[in-house]
């Protein structure tokens, strides 16, 4: 079999047993969602495995950053707060099928890949290893950054406008969904820093934290508030 080098998304949930049930089924309703918004930007769409980890595999670290950014945002959406630790790696990572004739991942990286984090003993929630030094490095300040801000936000509180923002529209749209005063509807976009988020975001996802999408790697990370 023949295959060429490929990048391997995996999230892991890290949470309590019992917070694991509620992270599952929140992950199995939103995976579906997020494979249609990247539909041909992969070479196998993201999957739910054992209940606790998904994985998927993509051409380029653009995609599959761009699909880590998009589950996270469908998991803040319904409630769920940060219970996944990421992983992205390049490697050669063969397309088989398993008993059921469905494709899956393969090749012998794969079981070693898993444990790196846990050998490394990893405390930040997201792990890369591109061969890149430059590149993994200006990736992981770029999701710790995008990261922060999501910490910020209170999701009980603010799910409901959080989704609106997230859906795209602006502070005006929300205070008329919601029926309140769009001054206040506008405080509430700027408390939750959502103008950073949205900074960071774009960075993420045109790709420029990397080489290989002919990014400047050195190039600031500044975020410049409104």
């Amino acid at each position: 079999m023949l295959f060429n080098y490929s990048y391997i998304i995996l999230g892991r949930i890290t949470k309590p047993e019992k917070a694991t049930v509620t992270a599952s089924r929140v992950l199995a309703d939103s995976i579906p969602s997020v494979n249609k918004r990247i539909k041909k930007r992969n070479l196998l769409p993201l999957k739910l495995n054992y209940g606790s980890e998904v994985s998927g595999l993509f051409n380029s670290i653009a995609d599959a950053v761009c699909a880590l950014v998009f589950l996270e945002e469908e998991l803040r959406q319904k409630g769920l707060g940060p219970v996944l630790h990421w992983s992205i790696s390049k490697g050669l990572f063969p397309i088989i099928k398993d008993e059921n004739r469905n494709s899956i991942i393969g090749g012998k990286e794969l079981p070693a890949l898993k444990q790196i984090p846990i050998k490394e003993k990893s405390k930040n929630r997201f792990f890369i290893r591109t061969n890149n030094r430059e590149d993994d490095f200006y990736l992981l300040q770029g999701l710790l950054i995008w990261d922060f801000v999501t910490e910020m936000w209170n999701l009980k509180r603010d799910k409901e406008i959080l989704t609106i923002f997230l859906d795209g529209y602006d502070y005006k749209y929300a205070a008329d969904i919601l029926n309140i005063a769009r001054p206040q509807a506008w405080r509430k976009y700027q408390s939750m820093q959502m103008p950073a988020y949205f900074n960071i975001r774009e960075i993420l996802l045109s790709g420029r934290l990397t080489t290989e999408n002919g990014g400047i790697v050195n190039s600031s990370l500044q975020i410049n508030k409104p």
